[in-house]
């Protein structure tokens, strides 16, 4: 028989519950006003807690934005990753479908956080690349995963420029996604896509072009299906079709 492990202690219960209050508080602030508004002093203010004892919980207010940026992208995932575990019967290009139907409906449930996410200046310290990053792999992963299960990865859109599907390949095998180079460039246009038309949608832009967001995005994910099927010919995203 497996060994339980021990409950939290109730110092600990605490902990993650001052821990959660102060996240919430911090997502506030920035649906309020921008990340530009979140102050370890204002939460503390809010949450009856002195200055001093909120640098128990979080050293700096990049700490505190490192970790709401991560844990925003570790949320989107897990919608991605639960979009396509649900919807298996579908086939390959449902579970495409379903994903990143997912990314946008997170976004435009969250647009302060799908902001900070992506407006957010990675440096050094604590929003150090190495910290953001990998959570922010894991999105691109799903994405990946899915275009590259509707068919062999010689299928794909070739790669004709040898320095591009070299780095493309690199990137790949560093972020722990290593697919052919078709599929890498296929993911990375498509999500160049995507995440532009929800973007100009968070920020209100197609209400004033009295364009129909959702039928846009639905129309680019039928585009990448068929990209990624073969249906594009000569004309997909990457250019021409060979093996890669």
């Amino acid at each position: 028989m497996a060994p339980t492990s021990a409950p939290p202690s109730r110092r600990d219960r605490l902990r993650a519950a001052a821990l959660a209050e102060i996240r919430e508080h911090g997502y506030a602030q920035i649906a309020a006003g921008g990340p530009a508004e979140l102050s370890l002093n204002g939460i503390a203010k809010a949450m009856g807690m002195s200055g001093p004892a909120m640098y128990r919980y979080f050293a700096s207010r990049d700490e505190l934005l490192a970790t709401l940026v991560t844990e925003s992208y570790e949320e989107l995932a897990d919608a991605l990753v639960h979009a396509a575990a649900t919807t298996r019967r579908r086939g390959p290009d449902g579970r495409l479908r379903a994903a990143t139907a997912a990314y946008r409906n997170w976004a435009l449930a969250q647009p302060h956080r799908y902001r900070l996410m992506f407006g957010s200046t990675y440096g050094s310290g604590a929003l150090a690349p190495e910290r953001v990053i990998p959570a922010s792999q894991r999105s691109m992963g799903v994405l990946l995963a899915g275009i590259a299960a509707i068919g062999p990865p010689e299928d794909a859109p070739a790669v004709p420029d040898a320095t591009l599907r070299r780095d493309l390949v690199a990137w790949g095998t560093a972020s722990g996604t290593p697919h052919a180079a078709g599929i890498l460039a296929l993911g990375v246009v498509a999500w160049t896509r995507l995440h532009g038309i929800v973007s100009l949608e968070v920020e209100g832009v197609f209400a004033q072009m009295a364009i129909d967001p959702a039928r846009l995005y639905r129309a680019e994910v039928d585009r990448l299906v068929a990209e990624r099927s073969g249906a594009a010919g000569a004309g997909g995203a990457a250019g021409g079709r060979a093996a890669t």
